[in-house]
């Protein structure tokens, strides 16, 4: 007889829930500042994410990072352990926080750990060290990432490392999008591009239809939970957002005019799309598409 696993809850709930476990558990919190990083998530490639990146770093006290070591993942790599985490799984005696009175050398200690909350601030190092503290020494107050592979799981931790963070989503049209990827280089079968080291590709036009749809209903999942703004590359470049009020909302003081002087849109493109390209791209899309309106 074969005896079916219970369901696998999805990795934003399990996540959430680890997250949760290894906070209720912590008893040597580590005292931290109130960072407030603003972290750009773009709803796939060719959406206005570098556009948006120079437009906040108009601002002088801010400094965004590029999609740093991208492919890599590192965020994502390093959530991988935590969804492992939950009520059965570490119990409190594998916290050594949790054991007072200890004798290390007559009691079980095989699986004795460091106190959740170091394991927290452990996290929250690494991307201290490696995004943080360049930005700093180079006389940035604040500083941010972007990025094009971020999801809402994504989201969800970098709020429980920086609760004071800034979280804003960039999305364009899957179509318009797709049409501009290609025009840039994007060619399938024969040139993609590279989502996770070393064998995740976006190398097809349901690739991309299922990355864009994917990013799409997971940021809009916990848009509300995190505080989320929200931008479409359509409204900026028709002139429909106000830049200094989205800079305002973030802490920050932007030159508008100087962003708007840039030009986007409009390229003369060489490559075309054809209509059962299209409409094979809203039929992957239409949740995520209806979820931001995007409604043709």
């Amino acid at each position: 007889m074969i005896i079916e696993p219970p369901a696998m809850p999805d990795r934003l709930a399990r996540l959430e829930r680890a997250l949760e476990l290894l906070d209720a558990a912590a008893r040597e919190p580590v005292t931290v500042d109130d960072d407030d990083p603003v972290f750009i998530a773009s709803i796939g490639w060719r959406s206005g994410s570098t556009m948006l990146q120079r437009a906040l770093m108009t601002d002088p006290s801010l400094l965004v990072w590029g999609e740093p070591m991208a492919h890599l993942m590192f965020l994502d790599r390093l959530l991988e352990p935590l969804l492992d985490i939950d009520e059965s799984w570490p119990t409190p005696s594998h916290w050594i926080s949790h054991r007072r009175g200890l004798d290390l050398t007559q009691e079980w200690v095989a699986t004795l750990s460091p106190d959740a909350g170091h394991l927290k601030a452990a996290y929250r190092s690494f991307f201290d060290t490696w995004l943080a503290t360049p930005a700093r020494g180079r006389g940035f107050k604040r500083w941010g990432v972007k990025q094009v592979r971020w999801s809402g799981l994504h989201g969800t931790a970098l709020r429980w490392l920086y609760p004071k963070c800034r979280l804003v989503a960039i999305a364009r049209h899957p179509v318009s999008a797709y049409l501009s990827m290609r025009n840039s280089g994007f060619d399938p079968p024969a040139w993609g591009y590279l989502l996770r080291s070393p064998d995740q590709w976006i190398a097809t036009l349901e690739d991309h239809a299922n990355h864009w749809n994917k990013l799409a209903t997971s940021w809009s999942a916990i848009s509300e939970k995190l505080d989320v703004t929200w931008l479409r590359y359509e409204d900026i470049v028709d002139g429909r957002v106000d830049l200094d009020a989205v800079g305002g909302a973030l802490g920050l003081k932007l030159k508008a005019e100087v962003a708007r002087a840039t030009k986007v849109g409009g390229s003369n493109y060489s490559i075309g799309m054809s209509a059962q390209e299209r409409d094979r791209i809203n039929e992957l899309t239409e949740p995520g598409r209806n979820l931001l309106s995007y409604f043709e």
